[in-house]
Formats: C-alpha cells, structure tokens, sequence
C-alpha cells in the first residue's frame, strides 16, 4: 500500500478528496494528513473518505501550523470531533516524550482502542522506543510510520511498519529544476512487500520542506512522476521530469509561464508510451494548455499530485 504524507494545505487536500471522490484511488492508497488548520476544507475531504469507505490517516498533535492551537474553539470542532470517531479515520500520533498520557486521553475521548491507531516515530529519537514497547508490550498499532533507518526495522520487526522517506530533491529556485530535468524518484514500490513492510511513504512532488505562506516565482516549475524500466531492478522505477517555464526574469506573466511549462510537458507526451502517465489529472493539464488556460499555481500544483498518487495506484493493482 501507498501512504503519501501531506502537509494539509489546501490543494493537498483537495486533491486527495478529488482523487476518491472520482473512484480514482481504492483502498492501496491511504494518504497521510498533518493539518496545518481546521478548515471546512479539511472536513469535506474527511467525510469524502468516510462516505467512500476509505481510510485516511489524521495527526493528532502536528508538528507544522497552528491547528493545535486553535482546535477546540473552533466553530468546526464538535463536527470534526464526530469524523475521528469513524473506523475510516485513524487517529496517527507523532511519539513523544508524553505519548504515554496522550494516547491514553487521544483514545478515551473518541472511544478507540490503542492498537486502532497509527504511531510516527522521529528518525532522531530511537531512545523513546523503551516507552513505545511499554505502551504496546501486548499489541500493536495499525500502523508504524519510522524513518527509512535500519535500526527501526530491526527493534520494531513484524509491528505493522511502514517506511517513510522524502524522495523529491527540492531545489533552492523553481529555476535550478532546469538544470537536471529528467531524473530518478523512488523504487519503494517494487521493494516494500519483499522487506516485510505494510506499505511505503513519501512526501510526494512537495518534498519535506515546509514553509508557511507562499510568494509569486520568478519561474514555474511542473514535477511530473513517470514509470520508466530500470535494467538493475529488471521493473519499472519511478522517475521525475521537471517542466519548468523560460519567461524567468521578474514575477510578471504567471500565465505565460504556466503556458510555457505546459508546452514542454506537452510535447514530452509525445514521445512517452502513454500507459505509463494516462491519469486524469494529465489530461486536465493538457486541457489547460490547448485551452490557453491558467488554473492558478495551487492547481497545478494539486493536479501533479494527483498525477502521482493515481500512477501509484494503478501500478499497485497491477493495471499498469
């Protein structure tokens, strides 16, 4: 199974709540959401999930925005409260130091059993693994989230893992893409099942990194993810090409960048078997560019991703 992790922006999770509400992703994909703010965005995209029947991970106590902060007075909080109830949504939970006291709270206030949770655990922090083992001596959550480290496969063996691991290679300027346009992502999905793993994880074409707030580019930059044969793994890799705008002296013309981005993936399509990037959201970018249209940067951003997790799953049901 494929976990993307998300960071809970907007067109993050307007892209998962697309994905299922098109019956484009099944039950292989089971994204991973840190909410950055309680929003009615991030409610429809939970009751999508429900209403579909499919799991969606949701952290409880994140690490990036002020969602925490402003949770309980919030006007959204009783009808978010309601969602974490269902058996679609699993309650996930960065492990700290007072794990111990919060996943006993987290689990009594929504009526859920211990091992009906997911844990992440922090690549830097192995020495919380003693308290982990004390917490779930007699079971085990529904799902381990670690770091893509061997000590943590070896000390939590046969405890539901899933690897995590960022495989975008973020440049400093949307520019710098130019500069190596084609190259390798990820072989996770070819690996995991052998290595004993329940699934693998990654932060999709938005990398680690992240910032609040954003700001007009100089350039616009398309990440695109595509199956390409690998001779040493005999199978498919993935692999990201970047189209990346030519108009990049000052912030002017958003639409003119987009337009010369969506050129160069065009012509790309061209020369690629089509089986290994025929998703919807290809073809919605396609559309924009014989239309001449500009859907604005979060939805091309939100269509990339798209792209991605929906190639996953195609390729996880053995259609690709």
């Amino acid at each position: 199974m494929y976990f993307p992790y998300l960071r809970g922006r907007q067109f993050d999770l307007i892209a998962i709540r697309e994905l299922v509400e098109k019956d484009l992703i099944d039950e292989l994909i089971v994204p991973i959401i840190e909410p950055i703010k309680l929003s009615s965005t991030l409610i429809s995209t939970l009751k999508a999930f429900i209403e579909k029947q499919r799991k969606v991970l949701l952290i409880q106590n994140p690490c990036v925005g002020n969602f925490a902060d402003e949770l309980e007075a919030h006007d959204l909080f009783e009808s978010y409260v309601e969602l974490l109830k269902s058996q679609y949504i699993i309650i996930t939970h960065f492990f700290n130091e007072n794990s111990t006291n919060d996943i006993y709270e987290i689990t009594t206030n929504i009526d859920k059993n211990i091992e009906d949770i997911a844990i992440i655990h922090d690549g830097e922090k192995v020495g919380l693994l003693k308290q982990y083992k004390e917490i779930y001596a007699n079971t085990k959550p529904k799902y381990n989230i670690i770091p893509y480290e061997q000590s943590f496969r070896r000390r939590l063996r046969g405890q539901n893992l899933i690897c995590l691991k960022d495989e975008f290679k973020k440049q400093k300027r949307n520019t710098d893409y130019a500069l190596k346009v084609d190259e390798f992502f990820s072989e996770e999905h070819l690996h995991y099942e052998s290595e004993g793993l329940l699934g693998f994880s990654d932060y999709s074409i938005a990398g680690n990194d992240y910032s609040e707030g954003g700001f007009a580019p100089y350039a616009i930059a398309l990440h695109i993810v595509y199956f390409s044969y690998d001779d040493d793994n005999a199978e498919d890799v993935l692999r990201i090409r970047h189209f990346v705008s030519d108009s990049n002296d000052d912030i002017r013309d958003p639409a003119l960048k987009c337009s010369e981005a969506l050129a160069k993936l065009e012509d790309w399509t061209r020369t690629i078997e089509k089986e290994k990037i025929n998703t919807y959201a290809i073809e919605q970018l396609l559309e924009h560019f014989y239309r001449g249209s500009y859907p604005g940067l979060p939805s091309l951003k939100k269509l990339a991703l798209m792209h991605h997790i929906q190639l996953v799953n195609v390729f996880l049901r053995g259609e690709y």
